[in-house]
């Protein structure tokens, strides 16, 4: 079982999920993914969660714990995608973690006014859990839907020779995560010349790179990274504040005509 949350680790809420799930499946396995999501940022819980659920066994459940009380009218959403369960606030979060639709979707409707609706992490999404990792069916739990909320996803652009794409993610190095994959790079850049363009035209490069120890300390790196993204750096310096860019920033990649 994981936590994706944004509680940043100084309140009670780790402990007490974790606590009431153990008090009800003792051998259960609890890993953080992370709890330094930006307070109510699905985008980046979603993000750091589609970059590390395929790694996890079949029929893990995930617990994400961003924007977790659900509006009036809203709803949980429980999951299976790929042969693992995901669990949230029907809020479109899964929808930017999962590329298909899943497997299977359940929609809970427990209303605004139940006791504990501030803390639903702890009082439904760890019952769920458990009652999944006991081998409880989640179609006993609520209404089948076709598919998770989706919002439309911020894609790169193509047009004149450019390739437009913005900044997606900033890690704890300051690297910059970018939405340019390098299947895009490949299928319009490959070979030909191209500049990427780094806030505006201030900062230029034309060099991909393999590591980031090929440049010299404090010199710009681009390269693509684990996840195939385009990523930017600077070696041994923050590329997000030395760069000025910030999540939403445009990323320009200008290539040469054939």
């Amino acid at each position: 079982m994981t936590l994706t949350t944004d509680w940043h680790n100084s309140d009670y809420y780790i402990g007490a999920v974790k606590a009431l799930i153990l008090s009800k499946v003792s051998d259960v396995i609890i890993t953080d993914i992370s709890h330094n999501i930006t307070s109510f940022s699905i985008q980046q819980a979603a993000f750091i969660l589609k970059s590390t659920y395929k790694n996890f066994p079949s029929g893990t459940v995930h617990i994400i714990g961003v924007d977790s009380e659900p509006k009036t009218g809203g709803n949980i959403v429980v999951a299976n995608y790929k042969n693992q369960y995901f669990i949230c606030n029907n809020n479109g979060t899964l929808g930017l973690v999962f590329e298909n639709k899943p497997d299977l979707t359940i929609v809970i409707d427990i209303g605004s006014d139940y006791e504990g609706s501030t803390f639903p992490e702890l009082t439904v999404f760890s019952e769920i859990a458990s009652f999944i990792c006991l081998g409880g069916n989640i179609r006993e739990l609520g209404e089948i839907v076709d598919d998770v909320i989706r919002s439309p996803e911020l894609l790169p652009q193509i047009d004149n020779n450019e390739i437009t794409g913005s900044v997606i993610y900033i890690d704890s190095f300051s690297n910059v995560i970018t939405n340019i994959s390098i299947e895009l790079f490949e299928t319009f850049v490959k070979d030909r010349n191209f500049e990427i363009l780094l806030n505006s035209n201030y900062h230029k490069t034309n060099k991909i790179y393999k590591s980031y120890k090929e440049v010299n300390r404090g010199d710009i790196v681009c390269l693509f990274n684990s996840l195939g993204l385009l990523e930017i750096a600077i070696r041994e310096g923050k590329a997000s504040l030395l760069l000025n860019l910030d999540r939403r920033s445009l990323i320009r990649i200008k290539y040469d005509s054939i």
